[in-house]
């Protein structure tokens, strides 16, 4: 099999094997597999199917794979079981599901066995011819039923294992649209494995690895409490930093695979490594030894040379005298020899001669004997037998008898008178039958043939019967025996003539024998001779050898002397080093066990998890080694056991941030058996692995259209590949490579990559990276790969920022540290390689190291080398102290900026568009640098801070909506401050936990009206925190009035604290009181905070300049407008084209469908033209998104081509899938009104054209009018942040509309005499603003405010904008001046300045400090908590708890129009029973809901999305949307509340039913109310005989003191049910309070935001009769506090119900108008609070 599994069988993995089998055994059989990914679901399912004998049959995905392919797999897969009758496991596993329509086909397969319209003609014949016959054999006959009976059998062998995980909301939609993968399935939940499952499977993998007994059993109790530890951290980790990962039984796997290899690979390495040191200390002492035994041997050996050689002397004389006698005998031998050699030569001639005539004859004679070795006696029997032999036969026989003197018998000739020889009878009696006569032909004596024979046979070798080829015919024995014959007479001739030469060559060769042996003789003489000359030699050359054996001996034992000295002298100071690392290595190799133990678990898990977490699993481990008696090293470092010190110093080098977190992901890369994905927002990672594999690595994205063909070749090849910015979705067709499914083919290696195998170079290496901050990749994805958190830190970024400065401001002194870096790298990489070769050359070397000269002399040069790469490093060391103590000084510089740049990167949390690069933030760090104020020492450090600063916040704040900016400033100083060690962190927690406090009081309350139990609380809270706190509570009790001024104070930071705490505290302390008693304080307080740390400048945004930003702007960085709704740059953006001669250069794109290719070229021709393209509406085409993103990147590529002019302008809204890169280094600027009365002013005065502004011919009106329009442009802006009182809906007022009104405001002046203030007013009021203006009420508000500043008395210098007088228009002036006079504006302007009260400063004050809180707190890690119930048994019970409160039934609608039927006079009759059909409504949905949630949490029922979004709505106590689509009448309220208020309703109601119509309505509630006062005027109209459309409403208010009777009873109370119209109660008044002293609506008491209004009687009159006060407001009363609504089909507005006329005092009354006050004060009547 191409992939094998190694199985250990425990009980749960056994279960599910039982499980699977018995489901797929049973026709019909499917299961769906639930669990995360990596938990066994396949391998189950694979091993079941095995068991049956079934065909498993799976999917596989390619990049293409399309509903196609899926059909004709599906195809395949349905024939081959139906068709072909085999029975097949079919797995399909989540991350498979390419498209939903592939789970409806698997639905359908399910349910009926076939997928509707999947078969072609060509299929549907191929199952008529594989199923005809069996078909038939079963009595199905027609086409439709062989088709049934093949759809049968696809239902009995096809076997579908769905393989789910449960995690994320996919699985329960997919349950819920797809119910046949519940209802024909049976469902397997594959659990977290259990704890005996783990040991069985970690036991069974390790008891390979040499280990104890006892040690076994604890790395065994270890790795189970590894992986449990995990599943908690993973919890936590989502939990605290809303992180997601999952842990998983692969994870387990993984886990117990990397300990294997690890420790085998450390093991080896530890104890080759102490085996070197071990054999160099031997060594080194096996030379000391030998010195003094050399030394001995040596002088013994001096005598005993010199006698040697005297005798050598004497031997020599003797010597030569011998040779002197063997020179005279072998003058004398050489004679002799001579005239011998001469004979020799005639011999030899002679005897060539003889040979080269016998040559001839040889050759036939040896063919004739190998012709009768090839006959056999048989041959010859065969001759013989025959009665009439042929010619030849006779020929032959004839010779035959000549050859062997066989006598011819005389016979009678043919013509019977003469007689005949007959060879033929002789020579088969004698020759023939005779059985030795091969052997005698064999062995005939041809040199001695008799000449009368040769006489008779020769005429034979002329005669040409006697042929062999003739003779052959006859027979094939007298063939071989002529072609004897006929050798033999050839034979005897070349005899003949050879004979004489035969007789000559014997004479010569007796002659020579002769002269030889006399030579032998002689030479035996000088033999002696030579033999006792040789002996002397000998003796002579065996003394010689002797005396240099001594003579090499002593010149060895000197050389070895000198040797042992170098070795001695060169290692001897290595000893003591060795000696140190030899032990080291021993007590490291004891504590491999333990240390690649916890290394393994942070390859395995810890990956992720940020360095906080890593340290704690670490320490946690650590501490179960020490309890299981496992040796470990006491303090773990994973850089210790598994880093290689030169390799980390060589990623430092190639750009890896050099922090404890990086190196340990790095080495945890480079260890893993996974494959690596980055979480590398800042690409750190990236950039390290490009720096690493450099032009070899191919860079690859998954939106590339060619990546497969890249990646297909790079895994052939053996390249590294990196592929960018992966998703929260991987290809399914990298699954293979992921799992590094290799497999053998042959002796290749193979894996199969989509739908091509190729082969798998080990070379090859894949690397993965993501933009993406915190991405949650589902489990699948965790088990594949090794994820790493590549995340910057601190400390990496502190040591980039450190080089920078110091790069910036000691350039000379960072290019002395960065080659320093790069050399002493090299020198330790040097001195390490050398002390290796000492080593090895060392342990490498056989016998006496002092006899390998060689060696030693390589030892010694890598010594001398050594020695100078010590020396080198000492003065690199010495140099490395000088910097880093230049390096030193810039360190908090460093530190500060890298505690900036995580407010900044935190800042991603609140939007998707707040997103900056490390790269975007080293710019300005630059920049900063650059322009910082010039000092010396700490005057430049704080010169450099706060300059960074400054620009970070300047740069940050373009890209921020207004609401986040002053959350900024207020992060940017909590950083600083905890930097600076300043901060009191357990005070930040509850400030940002806005005080805390809720539950049940610890401590009573103190009975004054003014305190509430959340501000008790808060203070109860706060003295927890002990310090300046202690014993705050019984302060507070016993100084209630001095707090009650804190309390009812404008300002109260400003006001005088009881006990002076005002003085005593910090801004963050005072902060905690001013939340606990006045929250709306809270800004101020952020404010002050700010200013202490920070100063003045970061609470002033700066104004928004399209110049700057166009400014620091280059031609490959994108701008980025960021739009609010309504907001539209362009007409700035072509203002600013105008200034730099670039109108005609502007190209705009709006992007939507199909318009990508268009923005393409569009960006492409501006390259070259240096044209400036606009994308306008970026977030509407997200499919575009990953193109812009590549095109941007590539912009730093094509630098040469870019004009210099060139810009890309982006425009969209916020949106998650714009690009992250573009994001992250484009210049943002949010597009959106500042923040502020004063701020929006300046950005007004900022943008009016200075030329223009001075060109008016009215310039006193002109400036005046200017000014007003600008101020009320800023004001109506402003007006929204309080809510419904300053407009009953958010418009979103832009620039352009100033624009429009400014232009328009010039032109009037201009073309008119006198000042057009009616038509002025209505271009602005009515038109250019009011256009927006949707809402009556606010059309009023619009145009009341417009009339104050469009008025003749703007032109009076004394005219005031507001009571208090610090608002006015400035006297005529330039721009410079306005902006002087706005400068003077205070920061916070007061609601008076709005014509508001004060109190509606206090919502939106409150709501401000709460978000910004809020959103502070949501940026804080989470604490870890308790284990608490889960959701769904949350949501149960509050359902539950609903259920139990409501009504057993609804109303019975029959039974009440039983008892009140519908009655001409009485209107009530009719509204009772629509309201209860509105209520019954209502009531269905909310019991149902209630009900049907119970159930589906017991599983009872389907969780549908609508109880689904129910149980949400519960968890976070609101109203869910099924309530409100009920339809529900409007409410704010929380769940809580809107319950208590529904049931309040009903009871309402039912009293109602029960007691008849009440004398007093409570107006809140009816479900429709205006249906109600349009009966009571119904009522009025038909008892008085008056048309209804003339029928008014007159309102008297009645005496507050009766409210509380009337709370008591509507029916038993201070009223009678009037003659006309109804009373009413249940009203709120906001904005303003019923004075009953003065008769009408009065300013509201401080702090009290709403007012019940009394009783009041609704009098239905004629409208002839009204009675209405002059002085009145039209008061509008709406349902709900939030007053927007809609018009419903009725044609009334389903929040507005009526405008009730109050009464107005006199003293509001402006110039006539009774409505303009209370207009602008946006004073309005609820039926309901929001609780």
């Amino acid at each position: 099999p191409k992939n094998q599994m190694s199985l250990v069988l425990f009980l749960a993995f056994v279960q599910h094997v039982a499980r699977i089998v018995r489901v797929c055994a049973l026709p019909l059989g499917n299961a769906l597999c639930v669990g995360v990914g990596g938990s066994g679901r396949k391998s189950v399912t694979t091993l079941a199917s095995f068991m049956l004998d079934y065909e498993v049959y799976q999917i596989e995905i390619s990049k293409a794979y399309g509903i196609p392919d899926w059909h004709e797999d599906m195809k395949r897969l349905l024939i081959s079981a139906g068709g072909k009758g085999k029975p097949t496991t079919f797995i399909f596993s989540d991350t498979q599901v390419q498209r939903e329509s592939f789970l409806e086909d698997i639905s359908s397969i399910l349910n009926t066995g076939e997928v509707p319209n999947i078969y072609n003609m060509e299929d549907k014949s191929q199952i008529m011819e594989l199923c005809m016959k069996p078909a038939q054999a079963e009595n199905c006959n027609g086409p439709a039923e062989v088709f049934a009976w093949y759809v049968e059998q696809c239902k009995k062998n096809l076997h579908i294992v769905l393989c789910l995980s449960p995690i994320g909301a996919a699985f329960r939609l997919r349950l819920r649209n797809y119910p046949s993968l519940v209802n024909c399935c049976t469902i397997d939940w594959f659990h977290e494995w259990p704890r005996d499952a783990l040991n069985a499977v970690a036991r069974k993998f390790l008891s390979k690895i040499g280990m104890g007994r006892e040690t076994l059993e604890g790395v065994v109790t270890v790795c189970v409490e590894m992986q449990d530890g995990a599943y908690k951290l993973t919890t936590r980790l989502q939990k605290e930093l809303r992180r997601f990962y999952y842990v998983t039984p692969t994870s387990y796997l993984e886990l117990i695979n990397c300990f294997q290899t690890l420790l085998d690979k450390k093991r080896k390495e530890v104890s080759e490594s102490k085996s070197r040191y071990d054999v160099g200390l031997d060594k080194i002492n096996s030379t000391a030894e030998q010195v003094a035994v050399m030394q001995k041997d040596l002088s013994d050996l001096q005598p005993v040379l010199k006698r040697t050689s005297e005798e050598n002397a004497d031997m020599m004389v003797v010597i030569e005298k011998n040779q002197e006698d063997a020179a005279k005998t072998q003058e004398v031998v050489q004679k002799e020899e001579a005239i011998a050699n001469e004979q020799a030569k005639q011999a030899a001639t002679l005897k060539a001669d003889c040979e080269r005539d016998l040559d001839k004859a040889i050759p036939a004679l040896n063919a004739a004997i190998a012709a009768l070795n090839s006959l056999s006696k048989q041959d010859l029997v065969e001759v013989k037998a025959m009665k009439t032999p042929p010619a030849g036969v006779i020929l032959v026989s004839k010779a035959l008898c000549y050859m062997f003197n066989v006598k011819p018998a005389k016979v009678k000739a043919p013509d019977g008178r003469t007689k005949i020889d007959d060879f033929w009878e002789p020579a088969k009696k004698s020759l023939f039958g005779d059985s030795n006569l091969l052997k005698r032909l064999v062995d005939y004596d041809k040199d001695n043939i008799a000449p009368e024979i040769m006489t008779q046979v020769e005429p034979f070798a002329s005669n040409p019967d006697f042929e062999p080829d003739i003779v052959k015919k006859g027979s094939v024995a007298a063939c071989s025996i002529c072609k004897w014959v006929r050798a033999m007479i050839v034979y005897d001739k070349v005899a003949k003539d050879v004979e004489p030469k035969k007789k000559a060559l014997g004479e010569a060769e007796a002659s020579m024998a002769k002269a030889m042996k006399t030579l032998g003789d002689k030479k035996a003489e000088l033999q002696v001779v030579l033999d006792k000359v040789k002996t002397l030699q000998d003796n002579l050359e065996a003394a010689k050898q002797k005396q240099r054996d001594l003579q090499d001996q002593v010149d060895d034992c000197t050389k070895k002397l000198s040797r042992a000295e170098k070795l001695l002298g060169g290692l001897g100071g290595e000893k003591s080093r060795w000696i140190s690392s030899s032990e080291q290595l021993g007590i490291a190799y004891t504590n491999l066990t333990g240390d690649v133990l916890v290394s393994s678990g942070i390859i395995a898990y810890l990956g992720v998890f940020t360095a906080a977490f890593r340290n704690e699993a670490c320490t946690h481990w650590v501490g179960l080694l020490k309890e299981q008696g496992i040796p470990a090293s006491a303090e773990f470092s994973l850089q210790e056991v598994v880093g290689e010190p030169i390799k980390i110093r060589q990623w430092t080098i190639d750009k890896l941030p050099n922090d404890m977190v990086s190196i340990d992901n790095a080495i945890i890369l480079t260890n893993s058996n996974r494959w690596p994905l980055m979480i590398d927002p800042q690409i750190q990672g990236n950039k390290w692995v490009k720096n690493t594999h450099g032009d070899q690595l191919k860079i690859l994205r998954l939106s590339q259209s060619d990546y497969a063909r890249v990646l297909e070749a790079a895994i052939q090849y053996g390249n590294p590949v990196l592929i960018e910015n992966i998703q929260e979705q991987l290809d399914p067709m990298l699954q293979p490579l992921l799992q590094k499914a290799v497999f053998k083919a042959g002796s290749l290696q193979m894996i199969r990559l989509g739908d091509s195998t190729i082969e798998y170079s080990n070379d090859f290496q894949l690397y993965l990276t993501t933009k993406l901050p915190n991405p949650h990749y589902p489990p699948e994805i965790c088990v594949t790969v090794t994820l790493l958190n590549f995340v910057t830190t601190f400390d990496g970024l502190a040591d980039q920022l450190l080089a920078v400065v110091v790069a910036k401001e000691q350039p000379e002194m960072e290019k002395k540290r960065a080659d320093l870096v790069l050399e002493s790298a090299a020198s330790q990489a040097q001195l390490k390689e050398i002390e290796t070769k000492i080593l090895n050359l060392l342990s490498n070397s056989s016998g006496n190291i002092l006899d390998d000269e060689e060696l030693i002399n390589t030892l010694g040069n890598a010594k001398v080398a050594s020695q100078r790469i010590e020396e080198r490093v000492a003065v690199q060391e010495k140099t490395q102290a000088e910097i880093s103590e230049t390096r030193k000084f810039y360190m908090p510089v460093a530190f500060r900026s890298s505690a900036q740049f995580f407010v900044v990167a935190d800042l991603a949390s609140i939007e998707p568009t707040y997103q900056y690069s490390l790269e975007w933030f080293v710019g300005i760090y630059l920049a900063a640098i650059d322009h910082a104020e010039k000092g010396r020492g700490e005057a430049r450090l704080k010169n450099l801070n706060n300059e960074f600063t400054f620009r970070l916040y300047n740069n940050v704040c373009r890209s921020l909506f207004e609401k986040d900016k002053l959350l900024f400033s207020l992060l940017l100083t909590v950083k600083m401050l905890g930097h600076d060690s300043e901060l009191n962190h357990a005070q930040m927690m509850l400030f940002f936990q806005a005080g805390g406090g809720g539950g049940i009081l610890s401590r009573p309350k103190p009975q004054v009206v003014w305190m509430t139990d959340a501000m008790w609380s808060r203070i109860l809270e706060a003295e927890k925190l002990g310090g300046m706190f202690e014993g705050l509570a019984s302060k507070f009790e016993q100084d209630l009035a001095g707090w009650q001024k804190v309390f009812d104070s404008d300002i109260p930071t400003e006001e005088k604290w009881p006990g002076g705490l005002h003085e005593k505290m910090g801004p963050l302390e005072r902060g905690l009181i001013i939340l606990a008693i006045r929250p709306d304080g809270t800004v101020r307080i952020m404010q002050e905070m700010i200013r202490a740390k920070l100063g003045d400048r970061f609470l002033s945004p700066p104004p928004f300049s399209l110049e700057t930003c166009y400014n620091d702007s280059k031609p490959e960085v994108p701008l980025l407008f960021v739009l609010t709704m309504g907001a539209d740059p362009m007409s700035e953006l072509m203002n600013l084209a105008v200034s730099k001669d670039m109108k005609d250069g502007v190209r705009t794109v709006s992007l939507g469908q199909g318009q990508g290719p268009k923005a393409t070229a569009a960006i492409n021709e501006g390259f070259g033209t240096g044209a400036w393209i606009v994308l306008q509406n970026c977030h509407l085409a997200t499919s575009y998104m990953p193109t812009l993103e590549s095109i941007v990147e590539n912009f730093e590529a094509n630098m040469d081509t870019i004009s210099p002019m060139f810009r890309l302008w982006l425009t969209a809204m916020p949106d998650p899938n714009l690009p992250v890169s573009v994001l992250q280094n484009g210049i943002k600027m949010t597009v959106e009104p500042p923040k502020g009365l004063k701020a929006n002013l300046i950005r007004a005065y900022l943008a009016y054209d200075p030329q223009w502004f001075e060109s008016s011919t009215k310039p006193h009106t002109f400036k005046k009018m200017l000014f007003g329009l600008s101020f009320f442009h800023a004001l109506i802006l402003e007006r929204r942040k309080f809510g419904p009182l300053g407009w009953n809906i958010r418009y979103e007022f832009s620039d352009p509309d100033r624009h429009i009104s400014s232009a328009q405001l010039k032109m009037f002046l201009e073309e008119y005499t006198t000042v057009q203030w009616s038509a002025l007013n209505y271009m602005a009021a009515e038109c250019n603003y009011g256009g927006r203006v949707t809402d009556a009420q606010d059309r009023k508000t619009i145009v009341k405010i417009m009339g104050d500043f469009y008025t003749p008395e703007i032109l009076d210098p004394n005219y005031k904008f507001s009571a208090s007088g610090i608002y006015y228009c400035p006297p005529d002036t330039n721009i410079e001046g306005y902006l002087e006079y706005i400068e003077s504006l205070p920061l916070n302007e007061s609601p008076e300045v709005f014509w508001l009260h004060n109190n509606a400063d206090l919502t939106a004050l409150i709501n401000e400090s709460m978000s910004i809180l809020r959103t502070a707190v949501s940026l804080l890690p989470r604490g870890g908590g308790g284990e608490g119930k889960s959701p769904e048994e949350t949501y149960s019970e509050v359902a539950a708890g609903i259920q139990e409160q409501l009504p057993s039934a609804p109303f019975d609608i029959e039974a009440v129009i039983r008892k009140y039927p519908t009655d001409y006079n009485e209107s009530m009759n009719t509204v009772l029973p629509q309201e209860l059909l509105r209520f019954n409504k209502l009531f269905k949905v909310v019991a149902d809901s209630c009900r049907e949630l119970q159930k589906a949490v017991k599983g009872l029922a389907v969780m549908t999305p609508d109880l689904e979004e129910v149980g949400n709505a519960f968890l976070d106590n609101k109203v869910p949307q099924l309530w409100r689509k009920a339809p529900s009448y409007p409410s704010l309220k929380p769940l809580g509340g809107y319950v208590a208020d529904f049931l309040a309703r009903l009871q309402f109601m039912t009293e109602w039913i029960d007691e008849g119509p009440p004398v007093v309505f409570w107006i809140s509630g009816f479900f429709f109310t205006q249906a109600f006062l349009t009966g009571v005027k119904q009522n009025m109209a038909r008892k008085f005989k008056v048309p209804i459309d003339k029928v008014i409403w007159n309102y008297h208010m009645q005496s507050v003191k009766s409210l509380p009777s009337v709370h008591t009873s509507m029916w038993q109370n201070d009223f009678q049910t009037p003659e006309k119209g109804c009373y009413v109660y249940g009203l709120f008044i906001q904005g303003a309070r019923w004075d009953e002293e003065a008769g009408g609506i009065n300013e509201s008491f401080p702090k009290v935001l709403f007012e019940e209004v009394p009783v009041i009687w609704m009098e239905a009159v004629a409208a002839w009769e009204d009675g209405t006060p002059v002085n009145h407001y039209l008061c509008p009363v709406y349902k709900e506090s939030a007053r927007k609504g809609v018009l419903s089909t009725t044609g009334h507005s389903s929040n507005h119900v009526i405008d009730m006329m109050v009464p107005v005092l006199e003293k509001h009354v402006i110039k006539g108008d009774p409505h303009k006050y209370w207009t602008r004060r946006g004073v309005a009547l609820l039926t309901q609070l929001d609780d």
